[in-house]
């Protein structure tokens, strides 16, 4: 072995000596590697309690929308089952419109031809009042022919 011994070769020879120079260098190196790991390991703990807060609210939030949207849903529903109801009911009331309007056109007929018969018996009646005033005239006529108009006092001359 001629020249310097390698790392190698040291460790090989002195073990003891090699393990202690290590263990001295690599127990306060693991020791800085594990305190980063720890930082970084609390920080993502810290990010990741963050991101769950956030979803938690979000979700509060979308589940309110969600009950809001229920609520209007069933008010919808509500007013469409109510729109429905006066619909039924306009299509049930235009069908008995035509019978409706057949019964005012029959009672329309009914009281005109009512009237018209009661206009024929009006018109009846006052033909025969006119003849029943026309043959008292007659008659008034014919009686006071016979009688002389300066016996009355009140007399006046007869129409012509």
């Amino acid at each position: 072995m001629a020249g310097d011994p390698g790392l190698w070769d040291v460790a090989w020879n002195w073990p003891l000596p090699f393990v202690t120079a290590v263990a001295v260098l690599a127990v306060p190196m693991a020791g800085i590697i594990w305190f980063i790991c720890q930082l970084k390991y609390k920080q993502q703990i810290a990010t990741l309690k963050d991101r769950v807060e956030l979803a938690d609210e979000r979700l509060g939030d979308a589940k309110e929308k969600i009950v809001k949207a229920e609520e209007e849903k069933t008010a919808l529903h509500t007013a469409v089952n109510e729109l429905n109801a006066q619909i039924e009911k306009l299509k049930k009331r235009k069908a008995q419109l035509p019978r409706e309007l057949q019964s005012i056109v029959d009672r329309l007929a009914t009281s005109s031809a009512t009237a018209s018969n009661q206009v024929s018996k009006l018109s009846e009646a006052q033909e025969a009042v006119a003849a029943a005033v026309s043959k008292h005239r007659d008659e008034c006529h014919e009686g006071r022919a016979g009688h002389q108009p300066q016996d009355r006092e009140d007399a006046r001359p007869p129409k012509p």
